[in-house]
């Protein structure tokens, strides 16, 4: 697993070709497409980091799905946090978040207090979307692999 901090309460993490990202929204906590490590030492961590920032922000945990129907480990989240889901489709997103859609059945995440898009696919990233993001977070198939160096935005 390789875990990045983009900025403060800025994070995204990989699991192979798969990513994530966890956002901190004032005292609210966002995962996005969240994928778990296998059973071991990076399962562990993940959980006493997850298990520590709920404690500290204190406010509530949402997962964000940018596909429908595609909920990785969104289960074990809302069992491990009481998290709340959303899905492209059920309307306006939570915590903050604007959803944009890209495809059907799937949505880019836009966060204003990052300035970060999060999109379920490099192809929709960022061209023509009229914003100038600080961070893009790929989360699909496509994501950059553990060992790929960083994209640098233009």
């Amino acid at each position: 697993m390789k875990v990045t901090q983009i900025a403060d309460g800025l994070w995204c993490w990989s699991i192979g070709d798969r990513s994530s990202a966890y956002m901190e929204h004032g005292d609210q906590m966002i995962l996005v497409d969240p994928v778990l490590p296998p059973a071991g030492d990076d399962l562990d961590r993940f959980t006493r980091a997850i298990e520590r920032d709920l404690v500290r922000l204190g406010g509530s945990v949402h997962v964000l799905l940018t596909r429908h129907g595609h909920p990785r480990d969104s289960d074990a989240i809302e069992q491990m946090t009481g998290a709340v889901r959303w899905h492209p489709g059920m309307g306006e997103a939570p915590a903050g978040m604007y959803s944009l859609p890209v495809a059907e059945g799937a949505v880019a995440l836009w966060s204003p207090v990052h300035r970060a898009l999060v999109v379920p696919d490099p192809h929709m990233a960022p061209g023509g979307m009229g914003m100038r993001p600080d961070a893009v977070i790929v989360t699909g198939a496509g994501a950059p692999r553990d060992d790929a160096p960083p994209r640098e935005l233009a």
